[in-house]
């Protein structure tokens, strides 16, 4: 079974700094090479679901996952910090969309 997904995101106004996708393969998250903002796309239509904010100052995302069973995300950032988010709100929106 072919799980691949073919969808062109105007994701961030700068280059991309770090992409994961859940383990359910429902979103995806990008982060771009400010830092400063965290999106949460449906894999199902592209659209934006939700945004995080990380921080004002420029820092470089180095790595986004999503918690295994839990509506957390986490990212690693230059400035040696880990921020944790809770993401439901995209989970429901990805629900009322369908």
């Amino acid at each position: 079974m072919d799980k691949s997904i073919d969808l062109l995101l105007p994701a961030h106004d700068t280059e991309i700094g770090a992409i994961a996708v859940n383990p359910d393969g429902t979103l995806l998250a990008s982060a771009s090479s400010r830092g400063h903002i965290i999106k949460l796309f449906s894999t199902d239509g592209g659209e934006v679901v939700q945004e995080l904010k990380r921080g004002n100052s420029k820092a470089e995302i180095n790595e986004i996952i999503f918690h295994p069973t839990l509506y957390l995300l986490a990212c690693t950032s230059s400035k040696s910090s880990i921020h944790i988010f809770e993401f439901k709100k995209a989970v429901d929106k990805c629900v009322e969309t369908k």
